[in-house]
């Protein structure tokens, strides 16, 4: 009837937040994901695949409220409610404390996925979202944290991102100066949203209102200016403003951490910022995020979470990074190292007319890495070059016959034929660089 509203399909249509990929953009994100994985798997850390979705109160009970009201919840038919995984971290500290937490110390894993969360899509902003990353459990060293910010420097170097930065925090400094203070909660969650969001007006607000020492008021005017490239200087001030054996402790780990760093050579790439308190519920030492020019968010983060297996089972301490292929993505676009990887083009278009012969020498060519397809038109020769051209391919072959045509698409000539040593001349051909100045391939005796 007129005046009511009309109601929309959403057939074929995908939900804001979410993401179709295909063509070069996807090729671009598996790469990524096979380069991250590749390196993960040389430094000594297995595979590791875990459900998509959980019991709700599983992911979260162990994150802090905002995780907690971004998961994406939906009933089991029994009634139970499940979530989808808001990261890999949970899951994989489920999985070990239940599972494999007899297994030989230190265990190391990695793993590739998507994540998800239940957010305003704003800004770009994303509720499902790819992560790769590794987790390291079963060792307290501050060689393990060093080992996990290398290893994630390492693989962003491989996958190209040439300027970027680690800012390691400790979140045990700003819990030893709570902890000195012994504040009112709302007091307390007043200082670490301050803190927390590097508020100026919000911190003289809270000085204003709470007494304090001076020695306490002195550290609690300094949090926010303990970050920055000098390491040496920051962990010496950091050092005489302790409050207490634990933030002395937490000083002590980062100037381990930075000793191992500084022998991966990778000190230069390192900052420090011990106001950098952002938790996701189970963080309990060393934090760290990775930033990149261009990038307004962090591209990687990670951390040391000694608490959260001993919530499924047995204790078992660990640290970890995600790395966001999105972000790390958008970071090399931006201008932090060189562009995507495009899909590889199509070498060849092959009418094989199921012959043997040909199907046999389209599988060496494969073998030996060239990207080649099969025409799916029989006998439509004179076709084949048109959809050769419209796949984006160097060349069309017709290898229906016992003697092959192959026609250079940027050459503009006639086909030629290959001669009793096909295989010989395609290669030749194939290996050739290409230039402005396409030449047509030349017949086997040629070559040979």
């Amino acid at each position: 009837m007129k005046g009511e509203p009309v109601a929309r399909s959403s057939a074929g249509q995908i939900p804001a937040g979410v993401a179709d990929y295909f063509w070069a953009e996807a090729y671009a994100r598996r790469r990524l994901e096979a380069t991250f994985l590749e390196i993960f798997r040389r430094w000594g850390y297995s595979d590791v695949v875990t459900p998509t979705f959980e019991y709700a109160d599983t992911l979260s009970a162990r994150g802090n409220r905002e995780l907690q009201s971004e998961l994406c919840r939906f009933l089991d038919r029994d009634g139970s409610m499940l979530a989808l995984r808001a990261d890999m971290t949970i899951p994989v500290a489920r999985l070990v404390g239940t599972r494999l937490h007899d297994a030989p110390l230190p265990q190391r894993y990695c793993y590739a996925g998507s994540v998800f969360r239940d957010v305003e899509s704003r800004g770009g902003q994303q509720r499902e979202f790819w992560q790769a990353g590794v987790e390291l459990l079963g060792s307290t060293a501050p060689a393990a944290d060093a080992e996990v910010l290398a290893l994630t420097a390492r693989a962003l170097e491989a996958a190209g991102i040439e300027q970027f930065q680690l800012v390691v925090g400790q979140m045990q400094y700003f819990e030893g100066l709570l902890l000195d203070l012994r504040l009112e909660p709302e007091a307390r969650e007043g200082l670490t949203q301050a803190v927390d969001r590097n508020s100026a007006p919000a911190l003289e607000a809270f000085l204003r209102a709470v007494q304090l020492s001076p020695r306490q008021r002195q550290a609690v005017q300094e949090v926010p200016h303990l970050g920055g490239g000098a390491i040496d200087a920051i962990l010496c001030r950091a050092e005489a403003l302790a409050l207490n054996e634990k933030m002395v402790a937490a000083i002590s780990n980062l100037r381990a951490i930075c000793g191992d760093l500084a022998a991966f050579g990778l000190l230069d790439r390192v900052a420090l910022d011990l106001s950098e308190i952002h938790n996701l519920g189970y963080y309990t030492g060393m934090t760290f995020e990775v930033l990149a020019p261009g990038v307004g968010f962090r591209i990687a983060s990670g951390g040391r979470y000694d608490d959260l297996v001993g919530t499924f089972g047995p204790s078992l301490p660990a640290v970890g990074v995600a790395l966001g292929l999105e972000r790390v993505l958008l970071a090399r676009r931006l201008g932090a190292g060189p562009p995507p990887p495009q899909r590889p083009a199509l070498d060849l278009l092959v009418a094989a007319g199921n012959q043997p012969a040909a199907l046999q020498g389209v599988e060496q060519l494969r073998q030996q890495g060239w990207v080649v397809a099969l025409d799916l038109v029989p006998g439509d020769r004179e076709g084949l070059a048109v959809r050769a051209r419209a796949a984006g391919a160097r060349g069309a072959l017709d290898w229906s016959t016992a003697q092959p045509l192959l026609e250079d698409l940027g050459a503009g000539e006639s086909p030629v034929a290959l001669g009793e040593q096909p295989l010989d001349a395609l290669r030749a051909w194939l290996a050739a660089p290409l230039s402005s100045e396409k030449r047509a391939p030349a017949p086997v005796e040629e070559l040979l």
